[in-house]
This record gives structure tokens, C-alpha cells and sequence, in this order.
């Protein structure tokens, strides 16, 4: 699938006149249609971009309030889903130590 998108990319790359022309009229038709054209792919980016953020925020608040988390840990926290994400943000002034952000993460982590 990967190698599909590459190539359909690599079509896709106009020079850089046309590409300025083409990123015009696309806008004059998400104006026109009230509405901005989104592919499936740059919505998965976008949930992708999202989720990365936020787990960046979350790590850095935990850090504030518990201490440098480790590695390990870090790296199940940038592993949860974006729902997942929102409820530990939920949560998270409520961890007096690392200890409580293991314990919601065992409970809380997509399965």
C-alpha cells in the first residue's frame, strides 16, 4: 500500500507553477463548497499529528508533577490512542508519583 501512495505521489509532483495554480483552484473549490477537501490519508496524518502532540504535552506535565519519566515509560504513554490520551490527560493531576501513572497505564492501555 505504501509503495501504491509513493507512486501515485511521485505522479503527483508537479512543477512548481502548476502546483501553486493547483493549490489556488483547490482552495476556490473547498471555498465553493463550503467545506475542505481531506484525504483518508491526511486524516489518519492529522489523528497521527494529534496524538503526538498531545502524548508530548501529557510526558511533559507528568515530568512537572512526578519527575523525569523513564524511557519505558514514556514510550506506553506515546503508545495510547487518542481517546486513551484524553482520559489520562483527565487524570493526570491527580498522580502524586510514577507509581500512579504505571498503575492507570496497566489499567488503561489499548488492548
Amino acid at each position: 500500500m505504501r509503495e501504491f501512495f509513493r507512486l501515485i505521489d511521485w505522479m503527483m509532483n508537479l512543477p512548481e507553477d502548476l502546483s501553486q495554480k493547483f493549490e489556488q483552484e483547490l482552495s476556490a473549490l473547498e471555498e465553493s463548497l463550503k467545506m475542505p477537501y481531506v484525504t483518508s490519508v491526511e486524516r489518519i496524518a492529522e489523528a497521527r499529528g494529534e496524538a503526538r502532540g498531545r502524548a508530548s504535552v501529557l510526558l511533559e506535565a507528568l515530568a512537572k508533577l512526578c519527575g523525569p519519566v523513564p524511557e519505558g515509560l514514556e514510550h506506553r504513554v506515546r503508545q495510547l490512542s487518542i481517546e486513551r490520551l484524553k482520559e489520562l490527560g483527565k487524570t493526570l493531576f491527580d498522580f502524586r508519583s510514577l507509581r500512579d501513572l504505571q498503575t492507570w497505564l496497566e489499567s488503561h492501555e489499548d488492548a
